[in-house]
């Protein structure tokens, strides 16, 4: 099931130049400009342009550096970085020296075809990530797939499984709780900085839940936090006021109250080895995307 793609944004003429480049690359099936300007909401007039490049394989480096602009020295050869190689998670990566610049990110199509097969089975896995505490949800590949828009060749704006709003939902609403028994165990241990990163991890967690039981795809980047919806006022007031001199398993109690959840859930949902698959057994591999 699809939705309705964001209506592109109009292209200066470099980025234009780049899309029609990338577009006659052989293994190019769509590109999408995603982020901010997809949205129609840089955060400034100087933000990147984010392009997404869904493939079959990705190019060759010599193919890239065609795509630089006339004036570009060889010093700024075409470094195209490749992270987890066969793994669901892959992505490669290189950037067009201009300004503002633009970031291309290659996905080979046939994992995001994976992951919506998966998705409609409510089956999900998280992968590290160092730009988001809590990690990234491999259904990632979806919502920027949703909320990107086409400017050429289209992947389609997959729809948001009822199925995975009813199993991640409540998947990281016990990790929130288990993430703050952690930290009341930290504290208590006298590692307050152990127990403040519990205490982030859980508020993360816990806005991945609530945004993921909309009827829409979220964006998950490192503002997520700030989504209309992530966390409540209270919340958001509690949490800008910690510090770890201050922590202590009275604080964790009330923050976690303040974010709605009990601690002790958290034991249940260890109890259940959701920690060890998220999104049901037997639906991704074994070991954890290194990002």
């Amino acid at each position: 099931m699809t939705i309705t793609s964001l209506t592109p944004p109009d292209l200066p003429p470099v980025v234009r130049d780049a899309v029609d480049g990338l577009a006659a690359l052989k293994t190019v099936r769509s590109i999408r400009i995603a982020g901010s300007r997809a949205r129609g909401r840089p955060t400034s007039p100087a933000s990147d342009w984010d392009v997404l490049v869904y493939v079959e394989d990705p190019p060759a480096p010599e193919e890239l550096h065609r795509l630089l602009p006339a004036d570009a020295g060889p010093q700024e050869a075409v470094e195209l970085v490749t992270a987890n190689l066969g793994h669901p998670f892959q992505e490669s990566e290189y950037t067009i020296p201009v300004s503002p610049r633009i970031d291309v990110c290659f996905r080979p199509l046939a994992h995001v075809r994976r992951e919506e097969t998966l998705a409609a089975q409510g089956a999900f896995t998280v992968y590290s990530y160092p730009k988001i505490a809590s990690g990234v949800p491999s259904y990632i590949l979806l919502s920027e797939a949703a909320l990107s828009a086409p400017v050429h060749g289209d992947v389609g704006s997959p729809a948001r499984p009822t199925e995975l709003a009813l199993s991640a939902g409540p998947w990281w609403r016990g990790r929130a709780s288990c993430a703050l028994l952690l930290a009341i165990d930290h504290v208590t241990a006298g590692e307050k900085l152990g127990a403040l990163e519990h205490v982030l991890a859980a508020a993360t967690s816990l806005a991945h839940s609530r945004l993921i039981a909309r009827a829409q795809w979220y964006p998950i980047t490192k503002r997520l936090l700030n989504e209309p919806g992530a966390l409540d006022d209270r919340a958001r007031q509690s949490l800008n006021q910690l510090s770890a001199d201050r922590l202590s398993p009275d604080v964790v109690y009330q923050v976690a109250e303040d974010l709605g959840l009990d601690p002790e859930d958290g034991l249940d949902w260890l109890a259940r080895g959701e920690h060890i698959r998220p999104g049901g057994p037997d639906t991704h591999p074994t070991q954890t995307g290194q990002r």
